[in-house]
């Protein structure tokens, strides 16, 4: 992570940076804290909703452990009268006045638990093992010996006589008393003979469901299940489908099962609910409520869309507005860089817009300020440039024109005592055209064809002073001689070629001058066969300086040419040399093809 930090702010642009930098430092945090919030909303919603689930449930256990004492009450009535104990016990015929007497105490006993307990709707009967059969009119038993068979054989009948007289509640069905579909809850005590606790009969009361309903269906909110289940079973339940469901098998009801009360969020019909949980404290039963949790958070979770539908706004509200900032701060850091990159490619006359006064427009201001102050410094240093080099090519010009001079005034002086007058003067004519073209003619160029002339009209004197000792080849491309060149290159070295390689040589020596085009550049070729030189001249043949007496030394006039071309054209171009001792000397002199000075003038 720390290597993309840094990478980052190295290598990443402005834009960017101030793009990430919106999102890291204001549209996360501001994300991060609005998840942060609802998450703790909706658990204190849960927490709230649960702890009113288990007031509610509380209060309805409190109002169904009345309902059961009202019921223990009722059933004491009957279990504790001694007439109905004698009726269990006594012998007497259909239609007797035992019969009778014991309906009436019924009867009155009904009386007074209905008038005491009103509001309750229940059922009694009382069924002795002598045969007595009592109930309700509610109730329609079958035939009493049949009934008892069917009772006898329930397991809970026998746990019923264990417990000694105490109420029993049973919660399921009973053969021959529950209708198909029936969900009543009975209360059932095995009555016993007073010394030996022998079973003698039943007291059963029965409270139908709706009963039970009634305790809790005014406390159903919307989407809301409350049941009430005995050891997973549903005894009671205000939705039909959960009729005598099962719920111990649920992986969630041992939560429910080791608690007294309770709550936890679990899975229930393809859904996440609140379960919330209270026991009844006489009969163990457990009240569930189950809460759908989308319910529950459904004001939350409305509120939850709305703000997300309105960060998102504002999150592409703030990418739009980021990336028109950054933008703004961007393109003109770009464009900037992008004249900067002009200006170092040698455009000094970019100008900058300045769209703003803030510290980039400032900085483009200095920047314009910089390239004005820049540009006039390389004019001046252009200038200086040019004023040098002219002052380097005037001096290094001077240097040529008197060594020519000397030279050639000094070959007609020899020829004076050798040669005809006839001889003389045309020498002096060749000498006239030579001062005509290269010392009177001020022209910094002149034509190839021109400066051929120059060379020829030497080599005339040269030939007349030499005679028969010096042999002269051109071989001149005709597509040269209208391109330009600088004075006097090839003269200097045709000079050094006679003087200092053919001159030494005993007997006759042979000067080839070559002129073609290369590419882009004219190649010039000197060669001779004369005396050549060590491969230590050669390799200093450029750096030797001048005589003392200020004429240019043997090798003067190769530096001087050499320099000049270079001066004018750049270090790519200059002489080169090919030699061997006894072999002779090639000079190659480069210099670009051009008709026009503007073409190639780097000053």
């Amino acid at each position: 992570m720390r290597l993309f930090q840094k990478w980052f702010i190295r290598n990443s642009s402005v834009q960017n940076k101030f793009l990430f930098s919106t999102w890291f430092l204001i549209l996360i945090p501001l994300g991060l804290f609005g998840i942060i919030t609802f998450q703790v909303s909706k658990q204190s919603i849960e927490y709230q909703v649960n702890q009113l689930n288990l007031k509610t449930l509380g209060q309805i256990s409190e109002k169904t452990d009345m309902l059961l004492d009202d019921i223990i009450s009722i059933s004491n009535s009957f279990y504790l009268n001694s007439a109905v104990t004698g009726g269990f016990t006594s012998k007497y015929a259909p239609g007797s006045f035992e019969e009778a007497q014991i309906r009436s105490t019924f009867d009155q006993l009904l009386a007074n638990s209905i008038y005491s307990f009103g509001s309750l709707k229940f059922d009694v009967m009382l069924l002795g093992l002598n045969g007595l059969e009592l109930s309700t009119g509610n109730t329609s038993l079958p035939d009493s010996k049949t009934l008892l068979q069917n009772i006898m054989q329930q397991d809970w009948y026998q746990k019923a006589i264990n417990v000694k007289g105490k109420i029993l509640w049973i919660t399921e069905p009973i053969p021959g008393l529950s209708k198909e579909g029936d969900r009543s809850v009975y209360a059932v005590r095995v009555s016993n003979r007073f010394f030996s606790w022998e079973p003698i009969g039943l007291v059963m009361i029965r409270i139908d469901e709706n009963a039970l309903k009634g305790l809790y269906a005014s406390s159903l909110n919307k989407n809301q299940e409350i049941m009430l289940m005995d050891n997973g079973k549903v005894i009671s339940s205000g939705n039909s489908k959960f009729a005598a469901a099962v719920f111990k098998s649920r992986a969630y009801y041992n939560k429910i099962s080791d608690y007294d009360s309770g709550y936890f969020v679990d899975k229930e019909a393809g859904s996440d609910q609140l379960v919330s949980f209270q026991t009844i404290g006489k009969t163990g039963w457990k009240l569930v409520s189950f809460t759908p949790k989308s319910t529950v958070l459904a004001s939350i979770n409305q509120i939850q869309t709305i703000v997300i539908i309105a960060f998102a706004a504002v999150v592409l509200l703030s990418f739009a507005a980021s990336y028109i900032m950054a933008r703004r701060l961007a393109i003109p850091i770009k464009r900037l860089y992008k004249d900067i990159g002009r200006v170092e490619e040698g455009n000094l006359s970019v100008k900058s817009p300045v769209y703003s006064h803030d510290e980039i427009g400032l900085l483009t201001e200095k920047f314009n300020e910089m390239v004005v102050k820049l540009s006039e410094l390389m004019e001046d240093v252009t200038r200086e440039q040019q004023q040098k080099r002219q002052a380097e090519l005037q001096t290094l010009q001077s240097q040529i024109n008197p060594h020519f001079m000397y030279n050639t005034l000094a070959s007609i002086r020899f020829m004076l005592y050798t040669r005809e007058p006839e001889t003389v003067d045309s020498v002096i004519v060749a000498l006239v055209k030579l001062l005509k073209q290269s010392v009177s003619r001020q022209d910094e160029l002149i034509p190839v064809e021109e400066e051929l002339d120059i060379v020829k009209n030497y080599l005339y004197i040269q030939q007349i002073r030499q005679g028969d000792k010096l042999n002269v080849h051109f071989d001149i491309e005709n597509r040269i001689l209208a391109y330009q060149t600088i004075k006097l290159i090839l003269q200097p070295l045709v000079e050094n070629a006679i003087f200092h390689g053919l001159e030494p040589k005993h007997g006759q020596g042979t000067l080839v001058i070559r002129g073609y085009e290369s590419g882009k550049d004219l190649v010039f070729e000197v060669a001779d066969d004369g005396v050549g030189l060590n491969p230590e001249m050669l390799g200093s043949i450029l750096t030797q300086k001048t005589a003392a007496d200020g004429i240019t030394s043997h090798n003067g006039g190769f530096r001087n040419v050499h320099e000049r071309i270079q001066l004018h054209f750049g270090a790519q171009y200059g002489l080169t040399f090919e030699s061997a001792e006894g072999k002779g000397t090639k000079v190659f002199v480069r210099i670009p093809a051009f008709y026009a000075w503007k073409e190639v003038r780097r000053i």
